[in-house]
């Protein structure tokens, strides 16, 4: 305990340097039991408990991460497109609209490794999305299709984040590229202006953002570096969606940590200042115990120093957990006394008040604080 009351003095006596635009967890459930198709809500997956979200966004946090499941509101039955499964997509928005109507902003994130038609063994089954060799994956154009409809629904809240697809990997970079502009153009052709999450290769790593990411290395998986610089957004109004996990091997699968971050964030952060991007951490999570306190406080210190990382979102609360080791769900989670209170909750309170209730950017907003009521009746732009 002296250990971490010590490091977060130390931390937060300075002040943070640069505004953090959005703060909090990821909510996952939506896509768990991966292997029951479509599986039965409230038993293989639940978006959020609502009390839990609420006990969040009281004690500060401004953001909500919820995964979902392609292959859950797009029947394998119909394939990958604008054909829904109504009945999971209306869990999924009620969860949004408890989410945004509190002054919450809601990431839409496609949990899916940019694959689609096998979800039982992920991150690795499934086919890769455009890969035009293989002839069961699903094709680019039925992945726009897809965000067309999608966005579509939601264009009208202002506080909807659109987090196009969760870890892409061992694929081309290029088609990775490829994918990412075709959803950015369906969405913005839709008519939807809200902040856009924009993946990477290697599950979006962000301390391998300039390193080839296939293990053994392959020549079509280039440095995110070398490729994203083609992204176009005729709103500019994305972000680069990064991960990062804090133990020997950055799978976020083992309790202790290393100490590796914040400097193996140094490379991307000179990338993204170089380019004049901002980036976003959506997931991040550590063990519980010193040395991971230590390597969580000093990360997020270093997203709070430089100003093109515009937020972050801690993995993970979420209902349906049980005894999962970074779990911080209010009452239940293995982090919900330890993480919480001691590393993460100090840093949301000297953020306070954030922003809410305004539409999403990946830049500092001019209206400042917004109130908690009437998220829904803000008119977007135009």
């Amino acid at each position: 305990m002296k250990l971490v009351s010590w490091i977060l003095t130390g931390a937060l006596v300075g002040g943070s340097t640069c505004e953090i635009i959005y703060a909090g967890v990821n909510s996952a459930g939506g896509e768990f039991a991966q292997e029951n198709l479509p599986g039965a809500f409230g038993i293989d997956y639940l978006f959020i408990n609502e009390s839990s979200i609420d006990y969040f966004l009281n004690a500060g946090v401004n953001t909500i991460r919820v995964p979902f499941l392609l292959e859950r509101i797009c029947p394998l039955e119909t394939g990958l497109g604008s054909v829904f499964n109504e009945s999971y997509f209306v869990e999924l928005q009620s969860a949004v609209t408890h989410i945004t109507t509190r002054g919450g902003y809601a990431i839409l994130d496609a949990h899916n490794y940019m694959r689609y038609n096998d979800p039982s063994m992920q991150p690795n089954s499934g086919s890769i999305i455009g890969n035009m060799s293989d002839p069961q994956a699903a094709t680019t154009e039925s992945l726009a299709a897809f965000w067309t409809e999608f966005s579509t629904r939601f264009k009208t809240n202002p506080n909807v984040i659109f987090g196009i697809m969760n870890e892409p990997h061992t694929m081309p970079t290029d088609l990775v590229l490829k994918n990412d502009q075709a959803m950015i153009d369906a969405i913005r052709a839709a008519g939807a202006q809200q902040l856009i999450l924009v993946p990477g290769n290697g599950f979006t790593g962000a301390h391998r953002w300039l390193n080839t990411t296939c293990s053994p290395a392959q020549a079509e998986c280039t440095p995110n570096a070398d490729v994203l610089t083609a992204i176009t957004d005729p709103l500019s109004n994305f972000a680069f969606d990064m991960h990062l996990y804090f133990d020997n091997d950055t799978s976020g699968t083992h309790e202790e940590c290393t100490l590796a971050a914040p400097a193996n964030l140094q490379p991307v952060t000179q990338w993204l200042r170089q380019h004049n991007y901002t980036a976003f951490l959506s997931e991040f999570g550590a063990g519980a115990n010193p040395t991971c306190f230590r390597t969580l406080n000093d990360t997020l210190v270093f997203l709070e120093e430089n100003a093109e990382f515009v937020g972050w979102t801690y993995w993970a609360a979420g209902p349906l957990w049980g005894d999962y080791f970074l779990s911080i769900e209010p009452g239940e989670g293995a982090q919900s006394n330890t993480t919480w209170p001691m590393v993460l909750e100090p840093h949301i309170k000297s953020y306070g008040p954030m922003v809410r209730c305004g539409v999403s950017g990946s830049r500092a907003p001019t209206g400042g604080v917004r109130g908690l009521e009437g998220c829904l009746g803000v008119k977007l732009p135009g």
